[in-house]
């Protein structure tokens, strides 16, 4: 069993209809995605699982706290940003 360890860890929830996992899980080089990656970006790496927790209830019993995004947090954001 998976329990959280790391403070920079993330589940997220995906609609199981979603077409395009292929896209999301595996390794992902962030200079090869970003526009203009600092120095810093460049040799980080994101690394996408899947999650075999079969309800978000699961989650939370085994010591993941929900956060639901607000929408607020994007005001002001893009994708464009520097």
């Amino acid at each position: 069993m998976f329990y959280p360890q790391a403070r920079d860890m993330v589940i997220i929830e995906v609609s199981r209809d979603y077409p395009h996992f292929d896209r999301i899980l595996g390794e992902h080089r962030w200079s090869e995605f970003l526009n203009k990656p600092s120095e810093e970006e460049k040799g980080r790496v994101t690394q996408v699982y899947y999650c075999t927790y079969s309800t978000g209830r699961i989650v939370e019993k085994n010591g993941w706290k929900r956060i639901f995004v607000e929408d607020s947090w994007f005001s002001g954001w893009s994708p464009r940003n520097r």
